[in-house]
């Protein structure tokens, strides 16, 4: 079962950031699922890399749109990206150095991050970005 479902209240009214939020949430749902399974160790590192990368990918698209629309908030939600990152590469140097398990923190904090980003962050972007035709 997912731990992170996608719903249309996450719906930031641009359809690409709404396509790439659904991956960051099957990325977390594939570490949910490992770690029931009991691989979460084994595939934590790959999953984290992945993530970062994605993730990095995703808020440079995001804050590219945004300083084309002119979006006033540009640096604070830049910031918050930036703290996002770096939480996930200390999670990454823990895991990939073995200095640590999977704890369901990390799982949390994921799910929790985006929820809130999306919800609280995201959503208002949506409207400066529609007015500059971004769909």
């Amino acid at each position: 079962m997912p731990l992170f479902e996608w719903k249309d209240e996450y719906s930031v009214s641009v359809q690409r950031f709404d396509r790439e939020h659904q991956k960051l949430f099957g990325l977390i749902n594939e570490l949910n699922d490992a770690m029931a399974e009991g691989r979460g160790r084994f595939v934590a590192v790959r999953i984290l890399r992945e993530l970062n990368e994605y993730a990095r990918w995703h808020f440079s698209g995001e804050e590219s749109a945004m300083r084309r629309a002119g979006y006033p908030e540009l640096e604070q939600h830049v910031a918050e990206h930036g703290k996002f990152v770096q939480t996930i590469n200390g999670y990454y140097e823990e895991y990939a150095g073995g200095q640590s398990g999977i704890p369901i923190d990390l799982l949390y904090f994921l799910r929790d991050w985006l929820t809130k980003h999306i919800m609280e962050s995201d959503k208002r972007y949506a409207e400066t970005l529609n007015k500059a035709g971004i769909h």
